[in-house]
């Protein structure tokens, strides 16, 4: 698709916290990344809003504890 994504650290810690069981260990760590990023990743690719050479900043909405996307300069608007 050509296009960047960026993960905050929050969001990162949000995506660990929710993917780790004291149980299990790490092992729920792939449904969590599956649940909470690429789902969200996936209706915005699919609702249009993701274009060729966009920068996807994935942050941490923490009033609503769920995974939020904004967009970040292109690679060629931020080279000039």
């Amino acid at each position: 698709m050509g296009f960047t994504l960026k993960i905050t650290d929050a969001a990162k810690e949000f995506i660990a916290d929710k993917g780790y069981d004291v149980q299990f260990g790490a092992r729920p760590l792939h449904r969590a990344i599956q649940k909470y990023l690429e789902d969200a990743l996936a209706e915005e690719i699919l609702s249009l809003n993701v274009k060729q050479g966009d920068i996807l900043i994935a942050g941490l909405d923490e009033e609503n504890q769920k995974i939020k996307f904004e967009f970040g300069k292109k690679e060629e608007e931020a080279k000039v």
